[in-house]
């Protein structure tokens, strides 16, 4: 008879390294007796503090209200610091979080505050308030972690800085080689919320050089490094000052649509947007007078960045929009590799007439095209959805009661064909790199066109489904639209798209939401037959793109079960109505083995027009005869299909 196992009692008393984190003290069945933390984590399991009598002491609350305090991390008690923990892991995973140190890497036995000699600031917080109690278990994590956050840095431009170049390339990686992020809590901030980014995406499969491997990347997880960003950034804003504060929750804010966190993406949005208000980062006469060009190019970087990322949320999520093209007096990034960019001015001479002649070389640098031509071009294409999205809003602000007075001021708006004329001979004034793209080859110089090209089409199509988003558009014109919408994205390189990652998903959200609204209205047997094309095309795209994918994971499968349940509705109700024949053959057909749905009572298939007789195929002799699917067929539709959520823009997200 095998033996009852041991009860695990509560813990009277936490140990030290519970009781310094405020996190459970628990009991494990560790051999040397230690808690269940200190076991996963390694470390000794002690209860050396001295003992101290509960409540609070008489005047204590008045005292600390009178001035600053110093950290946990000032008392003299000789400790371990451990990793801290990954958010989001389980406490039993006690091989995975030793991990977090590699066997190289020492334990840090330290006495007082080790960092002092680093940075006595992070030492010091304000009063009131508990945030400093984890940066110096952050640093000691980002010492273990070194080679693992140079690795993810190199990363970042490979994935992230084609569409998000928030940092100058040869600057970053040396601040970040010469460990500058350990001496300056901002620039750590912004340094880990990179990590984060990279490593989520490099989990989603977003890798696609010969370079790195997923496995490589994945320990410590984009979590420990999201939640190290978190917790770098002060609670009061105020004492977040400076460029890399700013950067740092813009890029939370990206990594939290990658993990499919959007209330955490509008958090993070919020405090990047109220940074930039104290920080005046909208207009460049209130930036400060000693910038260097490497910071002045940063700054234009990530204004327009986060311009276009505020315009995108918008449409996919609604909201608002919080800064405006005509509220902004902030420059394009210069048209120039970072390499030419120095933190005393830029590589390439002035082209004015009195400089006279260039010199063969320098006359070929001026007159490159660089990538960045690309990328202020998809700045413009946000500018102009900025408008549209305007010219939507205004269709239901009758619905608020008040008075309108939009029309005094701004034209009618203009229909789809006009406005994507007017886009498409930008486009072709474009130069070639930007309207071909090509198989990745895993040199960056090169790839950055890839990305561009791609991040234009990509744009392109969002544009194009806004603006219809405002038009009455028949059956057939959505089929043309969806199909020529998927044409453009089959023909994009798969490596851009899987880097472009979770983003993009909403753009074929856009799409599924377009062919979603024709499979609920009526039907005839022909316009299904398209959409069913159609649909499985899309199906086809995803399982390219939804490989390690987690936020698509199954949605391809999910789409052509989908398109199986309706076929088999079809199957039944021609049986019951004798009034068309069998589907034609199709490559894309459902498999063979799908299982018909199970028969639908004839009252469901509701014809809207005379049948035509039996035999004839639809369409020949009369009118074509219209149906309307049961809304149960569509209630697991990937898609929202209700758009009274988004403000009657088109949604866009992912369910």
């Amino acid at each position: 008879m095998s033996q009852k196992p041991r009860k695990l009692q509560r813990v009277s008393k936490a140990c030290d390294f519970c009781n310094r984190r405020s996190i459970k003290c628990s009991r494990s069945e560790d051999s040397l007796g230690r808690c269940q933390n200190c076991a996963d984590f390694d470390v000794p399991c002690t209860f050396d503090r001295p003992a101290k009598r509960r409540g609070v002491k008489a005047g204590a609350r008045a005292n600390a209200r009178d001035g600053p305090f110093m950290t946990p991390s000032a008392d003299p008690v000789t400790s371990t610091v451990p990793v801290p923990p990954a958010a989001g892991r389980p406490s039993g995973s006690s091989a995975s979080r030793s991990s977090h140190y590699p066997d190289s890497a020492p334990r840090y036995s330290i006495t007082g505050d080790p960092w002092a000699s680093l940075n006595p600031n992070w030492s010091i917080i304000e009063k009131g308030d508990d945030y400093g109690t984890l940066p110096t278990s952050w640093k000691a994590f980002a010492i273990a972690s070194d080679r693992q956050i140079k690795n993810l840095v190199q990363v970042y431009f490979e994935i992230v800085y084609p569409i998000f170049p928030l940092f100058h390339k040869p600057s970053f990686i040396e601040r970040v080689h010469n460990q500058e992020h350990l001496r300056n809590q901002g620039l750590f901030a912004s340094t880990m919320a990179a990590c984060a980014l990279v490593s989520g995406r490099a989990r989603d499969g977003a890798l696609y050089s010969n370079r790195w491997h997923r496995d490589e990347l994945a320990e410590p997880p984009s979590e420990a490094f999201y939640a190290a960003a978190k917790d770098s950034i002060p609670r009061d804003l105020t004492a977040a000052k400076g460029m890399n504060y700013m950067r740092a929750c813009a890029i939370l804010a990206i990594a939290s649509i990658q993990n499919g966190q959007i209330k955490n993406m509008q958090k993070y949005s919020g405090m990047y947007h109220t940074l930039t208000t104290m920080e005046g980062l909208h207009d460049e006469k209130l930036w400060p007078k000693d910038l260097s060009s490497i910071e002045t190019e940063e700054r234009r970087r990530l204004f327009w960045s986060i311009y276009t990322l505020d315009i995108y949320s918008t449409i996919v999520w609604g909201g608002v929009i919080r800064y405006r093209e005509a509220h902004s007096l902030v420059r394009y990034p210069t048209e120039v590799d970072d390499e030419l960019i120095t933190e005393h001015g830029y590589s390439v001479p002035p082209v004015t007439p009195e400089s006279g002649t260039l010199s063969q070389s320098d006359a070929s640098v001026v007159s490159r095209v660089t990538w960045l031509r690309g990328w202020n071009f998809t700045t413009d294409l946000y500018r102009i959805l900025e408008h549209v999205v305007d010219g939507n809003r205004r269709r239901f602000s009758s619905a608020n009661g008040t008075t309108q007075f939009w029309s005094l001021f701004t034209p009618a708006s203009m229909s789809e064909p006009v406005v994507m004329e007017r886009v498409l001979s930008m486009y072709a004034a474009l130069p070639s790199q930007f309207r071909e793209t090509p198989p990745t080859t895993g040199d960056l110089s090169k790839d950055l066109f890839g990305f561009q090209s791609a991040n234009i089409q990509a744009t392109l199509q969002l544009l194009r489904m806004v603006l219809l988003s405002a038009e009455e558009i028949g059956v057939e014109r959505k089929c043309d639209v969806a199909g020529e919408l998927l044409s453009v994205f089959s023909k994009v390189p798969v490596e851009y798209l899987k880097a472009i990652s979770s983003p993009l998903l909403h753009h074929l959200g856009g799409i599924g939401y377009i062919l979603g609204s024709v499979m609920e209205g009526n039907l005839s047997e022909a316009s299904y037959q398209r959409v069913r094309t159609l649909l499985l095309e899309m199906a086809d795209l995803l399982h390219r793109l939804e490989t390690g994918l987690h936020r698509a994971a199954g949605a391809s499968e999910r789409l052509r079960s989908q398109v199986d349940r309706i076929d088999g509705y079809m199957r039944t109700s021609r049986l019951l109505n004798l009034t068309a024949p069998p589907p034609p053959p199709n490559s894309t057909a459902a498999p063979v083995d799908a299982k018909p749905a199970p028969a639908i009572p004839a009252t469901a298939y509701a014809p809207t027009g005379p049948a035509p007789p039996v035999g004839t195929a639809p369409g020949i002799g009369g009118q074509i005869m219209q149906f309307q699917l049961p809304p149960e067929l569509l209630t697991d539709w990937p898609w929202p299909l209700d758009a009274s959520h988004s403000e009657g823009f088109l949604p866009l997200a992912f369910e």
